[in-house]
């Protein structure tokens, strides 16, 4: 069956290539102008949330979000599964609280995009043990001011995804150094829309973008064991609500 639909997965991952950046071409200048000035960042915000609805529109892409509790006060981490290259766009549908992502260092490198990481959002580099500091305290200073941060625990997006693979500590620590709560959520079907761009005939087709939002996780403790042990409560939430047959 798959070789039967793979020319349509792949117009589709065509499709959706042209809707993302030929949309982000058209609203660079606007973006370019609102992120030369720090105290315009949530003006960018809230058109970086009307971009997302506008992928999502012309992708076929609703979303479906599920609250089972409510969001805390910021400031708050947002951690998720990754398993979509969709999945930071997808993320601006849910919230309307402000937040800066924390990603990779090499999206600095994307064109146009790199834009956001250049001026608002947070680059890790891992690579570089300076550059990786000034990120972690980039991201200290915006919890401190009472704004949110988003960022991916898995670091990247695992070949067995929707299955997770290990959570890294760097969340966890975060949460614990600022008394902040974490809060968790699970992309239950982002991986149908596209997961790997490279792999052209792969399973790629217009989905409903289903989100778990979970109880926001708080901070019991300064220690080791007490990361820890966030780090596997916060795991356990996103992925007990995957599909069955990728939970672990």
């Amino acid at each position: 069956m798959d070789i039967v639909l793979a020319p349509f997965y792949l117009v589709y991952k065509l499709w959706i290539g042209l809707v993302f950046w030929l949309t982000l071409l058209l609203l660079y200048p606007a973006f370019y102008y609102l992120l030369q000035k720090e105290e315009r960042f949530p003006k960018a915000f809230r058109l970086k949330k009307f971009w997302s609805r506008l992928i999502r529109t012309l992708i076929f892409c609703p979303i479906k979000k599920e609250f089972r509790a409510d969001l805390p006060k910021p400031p708050y981490i947002i951690a998720s599964n990754h398993s979509s290259h969709l999945d930071t766009v997808f993320m601006y549908s849910i919230f309307t609280d402000y937040f800066l992502f924390i990603g990779k260092g090499e999206l600095l490198k994307w064109p146009l995009f790199g834009l956001f990481f250049r001026k608002m959002d947070i680059p890790v580099h891992r690579q570089n043990s300076k550059l990786a500091y000034k990120a972690l305290q980039k991201a200290y200073e915006a919890l401190g001011k009472g704004e949110n941060v988003a960022l991916y625990p898995e670091g990247t997006i695992p070949d067995s995804a929707p299955r997770m693979k290990a959570f890294k500590n760097g969340a966890f620590k975060m949460a614990v150094d600022n008394n902040v709560p974490i809060v968790p959520i699970t992309w239950q079907s982002c991986y149908k829309v596209i997961s790997n761009p490279e792999k052209l005939f792969s399973p790629s087709r217009p989905a409903v973008v289903r989100a778990v939002i979970h109880p926001p996780v708080y901070p019991k403790g300064n220690t080791d064991a007490d990361i820890k042990a966030m780090r596997d409560e916060v795991f356990q939430l996103i992925n007990s609500a995957l599909p069955p047959d990728y939970q672990r």
